[in-house]
């Protein structure tokens, strides 16, 4: 439209126009690039904005994805480290009770020796000499 008018105001410069008609065509050319120019750096700076913004959604998108990993990764090495304090104290439990049950046999055998053996042995040998020995 732009190379339109320029060629109208040829034409009317050719037939001799008066100045006010060629002073309102070129105010009408001016208006219209005027509007043009606006509407391109409208359209530039809209652009340009939009795509600001996008980059920044994306940017806390991913800071927010690698937050939850992160996390994520966190609970896993949580749980790694409980569970080998669980097997740690299972084993130390484990042995307490071991050692607990040797020294419990320990004491069984030291009371069986010295408390059920002996009258047992008395008793055997009073059992013997009777019947080697009728009264």
């Amino acid at each position: 439209m732009d190379h339109e008018l320029q060629k109208l105001i040829r034409q009317l410069q050719d037939e001799k126009c008066p100045p006010k008609v060629l002073d309102q065509v070129a105010q009408r050319i001016s208006r219209e690039k005027t509007t043009a120019r606006s509407l391109r750096s409208s359209l530039a700076w809209a652009v340009s904005i939009a795509c600001l913004l996008g980059a920044v959604a994306l940017w806390q998108w991913q800071a927010r994805r690698e937050a939850q990993l992160l996390s994520a990764e966190l609970a896993a090495a949580q749980a790694r480290a409980n569970r080998a304090l669980v097997v740690q104290q299972t084993q130390e439990a484990f042995g307490y009770i071991g050692q607990a049950l040797i020294r419990a046999a320990v004491r069984t055998e030291n009371t069986l020796l010295k408390e059920a053996v002996p009258p047992l042995r008395n008793g055997f040998e009073t059992v013997r000499n009777k019947v080697t020995n009728p009264i």
